[in-house]
């Protein structure tokens, strides 16, 4: 559950008085025709730290719902802080729904953490490019995944996951495109959003929910 403070900081954020939609509004018109079609996207703000990380790996190229299904699994056999992980193994969290892959993932990660390698609390106080590097020095996290990192977690407003799908789709009904905008075709258009590109990301997620439904990170 996300506590108040929490979502209190993601809607000012975004909606304040110097929120970041209202900064993006301003330089693209059809972002401010959609928010005032929709209304602003739902809180979707996530704890920083560990859990988050993992379960944003546990949604790469899986529905919400799968990942939902193997986080309980991994939530009810006590497998959701990194000590935990680290001495389960491999083979006992692909017992849980895991794929071999994503096991030694989140497996590495927790080793990081126990060893002091990764620090949630210093990525905190980083740049996001640099929380970026760091993130992606460990094996299994790419970009859409430290970037999803940065925006739920740290609520950085620049981060860009321009590789999810459904961003592109949302992107597609925003600019009325006869076809969804590959990855390069994403990050030039959303040049001229920057540093408000994580509050066009969750814009673009808030479209394209209107228009289907599960559209949302699967991790989130």
């Amino acid at each position: 559950m996300i506590n108040p403070a929490t979502a209190d900081r993601m809607t000012e954020t975004l909606m304040g008085s110097d929120g970041a939609l209202h900064h993006l509004s301003r330089c693209d018109d059809d972002i401010a025709n959609a928010l005032a079609q929709y209304g602003p996207p739902p809180d979707r703000t996530m704890p920083q730290g560990f859990t988050t990380l993992i379960r944003t790996i546990i949604g790469q190229q899986i529905s919400r719902h799968a990942a939902t299904s193997v986080w309980q699994k991994m939530v009810l056999a006590g497998l959701e802080d990194p000590q935990a992980i680290h001495h389960a193994g491999v083979d006992i969290l692909k017992g849980h729904g895991l794929s071999k892959q994503k096991a030694e993932y989140i497996h590495g990660i927790a080793l990081a953490v126990t060893s002091g390698d990764l620090n949630f609390d210093d990525l905190a106080t980083m740049p996001g490019d640099e929380v970026s590097a760091v993130l992606t020095r460990l094996r299994g996290v790419g970009d859409w995944t430290a970037d999803n990192y940065r925006l739920f977690a740290l609520l950085d407003m620049d981060a860009w996951p321009y590789n999810d799908l459904a961003l592109q789709e949302g992107m597609k009904i925003l600019k009325l495109l006869d076809h969804r905008p590959n990855a390069k075709k994403m990050q030039e258009m959303a040049e001229h959003w920057r540093p408000w590109r994580g509050a066009g990301a969750l814009m673009l997620w808030h479209i394209y929910a209107k228009h289907r439904q599960d559209a949302s990170p699967a991790s989130i």
